[in-house]
This record gives C-alpha cells, sequence and structure tokens, in this order.
C-alpha cells in the first residue's frame, strides 16, 4: 500500500531542510542513477549524498534531517539517501527497482520518499501508480514495491530517500 502525506512537515522546517541542502557548502557527490539502460545512458549521472548506510551514520549533517526521523520514528535506519538531479531535455524514467534489493521478502522494511522540491518529474510504481514531485510531500510504501524515479525537465529535482524498519 502506497500512503501519500502532503505537507508533512510545518512549511519553515521544510524551507530550512531544502535551503540547507542547497547551500553552497552542502557536499554533494556523483553517482550513477540505476542502470545503463539504452534510454539513460548519456544521462545516468546524478548528485548524490549519503546520510545512513548499512545501519551507521555517513555524514556531519544528519542533523539537518532530524526533522523527517522525529516524525518517522524508525526503529532502525537501514538507508538514506538524497538524490540530486538537474533538468534534461524529456522526462526519463531510470528503471523499476527495489531500494533495498536483499530484502525484497521482509514486509516490515518500509521504503519512503520525501520530496524536497515541486518539478516535473514524478515516482511510478510498478503497478502504474504515479506520485507527482510536490514539495514537503511524503510517501510511504512496502520495500518490496518496486518504483522508478525519473528526471525533470525543470531546473532540478530533489528528494530523500529512506529504508528503515
Amino acid at each position: 500500500m502506497i500512503n501519500i502525506i502532503d505537507n508533512y512537515l510545518p512549511e519553515q522546517t521544510y524551507h530550512n531542510i531544502r535551503n540547507q541542502m542547497l547551500a553552497f557548502n552542502f557536499p554533494w557527490f556523483s553517482s550513477k542513477i540505476v542502470n545503463d539502460s539504452p534510454q539513460n545512458y548519456k544521462r545516468n549521472v546524478q548528485m548524490i549524498h549519503m546520510f545512513y548506510t548499512n545501519h551507521a551514520p555517513q555524514t556531519d549533517h544528519l542533523e539537518i534531517i532530524y526533522p523527517v526521523l522525529d516524525k518517522i520514528q524508525p526503529l532502525s535506519i537501514i538507508k538514506i539517501k538524497a538524490n540530486f538531479m538537474t533538468g534534461t531535455d524529456r522526462i526519463i524514467e531510470h528503471g523499476l527497482h527495489n531500494d533495498i534489493t536483499e530484502a525484497e521478502d521482509r514486509p516490515y522494511i518500509k521504503t519512503s520518499i520525501y520530496y524536497l522540491n515541486t518539478c516535473d518529474g514524478y515516482t511510478m510504481f510498478e503497478d502504474g501508480t504515479k506520485v507527482e514531485s510536490v514539495g514537503n510531500r511524503f510517501v510511504e510504501f512496502p520495500n518490496s514495491m518496486r518504483h522508478t524515479g525519473t528526471s525533470t525537465t525543470d531546473e532540478y529535482r530533489m528528494v530523500l530517500n529512506l529504508n528503515y524498519v
């Protein structure tokens, strides 16, 4: 089941998170998006910031996302990663996937996406459900649901991906 919550955080809190991640001194690193499929081979790059992986913090900037974590109240964090993509000439779907592939059969693992800006990109699920990228929107679903993000034809698309119990 896909749970969509708009206006997830107070407006000022949402803007604080977004502005800190857009600041000139916030560290972003280049990474492949999903895979080198023919449709996205030339545009298979995004900027990422790994907040948490393998159940451990990976950054000195974890406090930026504390308001999101305070609201989720996870028992255990598996991975948290921010994705930043610049605009493309057309929308490109990156490929259906599960964020935590070694845990597809564990229904208690959740995946969430917190949208940090509004753009024409979206998240598409294997069942055809399409969730538009709207700033301050939070979407939670079982990790077993395959999904894909997209590029945007707007200036940028920025999301926070969270995997937790």
